[in-house]
């Protein structure tokens, strides 16, 4: 009886491990055929097929919502899980700055050993300082700028105003390139643009077909010029209040199937990359190949010596940079 009496009041004060039906949210600020959360979605229904429908993730738009907002809303546990750019976790933990330096990868196979080797699961273990789970990285590709006219040196970078993330890095690294950055939450890019408050902005190339090609907003940028000058890949997480609701065996479940959309994701964003070409140039859109991208770098380097200061960066970006020639 004592036994019974002590485990009832365990189950009262901390609740049962996840044992019925249960749903997460799981949030994202893209749009619905956005790369991203195309694998959450498919990732969403392997959950739910491996637990009978016992644990569902259910994707929750939140367009209007900064990333910044929708990732603090994570660590205090009011949303369950959501992708979020990893600049937004520069300020929180300095050592996933590295991953947003200007011009540290050299093709798709040196991001992808990165990411899904050991100092991917180093980074995203230390998530674990600022109250999150990291479940794996989304890379959404290359940035480069898109504008009025072609930037294919940091002299037509001159007088640009370039519409940036709210991302110190990003800010620091267009005006070493010599622009002027601009910076601006996501969804007040285009109306700047259309405003000319900005002359210019930088984006992924399936972001720019899926906000701004599909938008027709390729009248105020019709110059995509491939500068590639940096590769900031998203995070999926987990809140802490939400991950220890589940048992040890579902959260293996939940991070293996996390694990298993990242090579759907990365499937998906080359496809979108080369369908946003495509349409870019049925639209009329210059797609500027000839950058030169070398003096764009040098441009750069300041900004990668300013956060390579750092012993622990430093040290993070030789094992980057050495992952580069491994076959």
């Amino acid at each position: 009886m004592r036994v019974s009496w002590l485990s009832a009041v365990v189950a009262l004060l901390w609740g049962p491990v996840v044992a019925q039906a249960e749903t997460f949210g799981l949030s994202t600020v893209h749009r619905p055929d956005y790369p991203s959360v195309l694998a959450m979605a498919e990732m969403s229904k392997r959950v739910a097929e491996r637990t009978g429908s016992r644990i569902k993730l259910a994707l929750q738009p939140r367009s209007g919502d900064t990333e910044a907002f929708t990732l603090q809303q994570v660590r205090i546990g009011r949303l369950a899980m959501a992708t979020v750019g990893v600049a937004n976790f520069h300020d929180l933990l300095p050592v996933t700055a590295v991953l947003s330096l200007p011009y540290l990868f050299e093709s798709d196979d040196h991001v992808r050993r990165t990411l899904e080797g050991p100092i991917g699961e180093e980074i995203l273990a230390s998530l674990d300082e600022i109250g999150l789970v990291g479940l794996c990285f989304y890379d959404p590709g290359y940035r480069s700028i898109m504008a009025r006219r072609p930037v294919r040196n940091a002299a037509d970078m001159k007088s640009l105003k370039i519409g940036v993330p709210l991302s110190e890095m990003a800010r620091a690294t267009m005006q070493a390139m010599g622009g002027q950055p601009v910076p601006l939450p996501g969804s007040l890019v285009y109306e700047a643009l259309k405003a000319r408050l900005v002359d210019a902005a930088e984006e992924n190339p399936a972001a720019y077909l899926s906000a701004f090609l599909a938008s027709r907003q390729q009248t105020a940028t019709g110059v995509y010029s491939l500068t590639r000058h940096s590769r900031p890949p998203e995070i999926l997480v987990v809140s802490k209040a939400a991950w220890q609701r589940l048992s040890p065996d579902d959260q293996k479940l939940l991070r293996a199937a996390a694990q298993e959309s990242v090579a759907l994701q990365r499937q998906l964003r080359v496809e979108r990359e080369d369908m946003a070409r495509a349409t870019a140039a049925s639209l009329g859109v210059e797609i500027v190949t000839d950058v030169d991208r070398k003096a764009l770098a040098d441009a750069a380097e300041p900004v990668s010596a300013h956060y390579g200061a750092d012993p622990v960066v430093k040290a993070l970006v030789a094992r980057i940079k050495a992952t580069a020639s491994v076959p």
